[in-house]
Formats: structure tokens, sequence, C-alpha cells
């Protein structure tokens, strides 16, 4: 059974959710507004599950299928995700440095 943590800013920083699908854990920030961590929970629980091995082709799936529960959350998640350090996070993740 999976299993979720809501951890601090600090602990997570600069993200917003982790999964770890080896352990069937994710952990989700826990300063998030109501909606954005619901679905950043969505989000990190259907990375338990994929078996996708392209990150990108994960991240689609993944924000997707959270989206379609949690549509407020998304949009919400969208417009957070504009902050500068979201979008250098970003960056470096996909140039490889991150």
């Amino acid at each position: 059974m999976p299993e979720v943590f809501y951890c601090s800013k600090k602990q997570l920083y600069p993200k917003f959710g982790y999964a770890v699908p080896s352990k069937q854990v994710a952990y989700v920030r826990d300063d998030l507004p109501k909606f954005v961590k619901e679905f950043v929970t969505a989000h990190e629980l259907y990375h338990l599950r994929d078996k996708a091995n392209w990150w990108v082709w994960r991240e689609i799936k993944a924000n997707t299928a959270a989206a379609f529960k949690h549509p407020m959350g998304f949009v919400i998640c969208v417009l957070m995700s504009m902050a500068p350090y979201r979008l250098w996070y970003y960056w470096n993740r996909i140039t490889g440095k991150n």
C-alpha cells in the first residue's frame, strides 16, 4: 500500500513532491495550498504505479491523470510553477543539471 508523507518546504525545495516507486512512498510539501496539495499528491501517487521510462512521458501522464481528478489544483500549481525558482528547477532538469 503506498504511503504519502507531508514534509516541510525546506525538506523538498524546490520540488512540490517526490515519488520513490521502489519503496511505494511519496513525499508532498505540506505548505502548499489545499487544492495544489491534492493535485500534487495524486500526481506523485500516479508515479508510484507508472512503468514508463522516459521522464518527460512520466510527467505528462502524471500531470494529466492528476489534472482530471483535481483541475483547480492543476491550474493553481501551473501558476505557482511560474515562480523563478521553479522555472530554474525545470531548466536544470531539462538540461540534465538536476
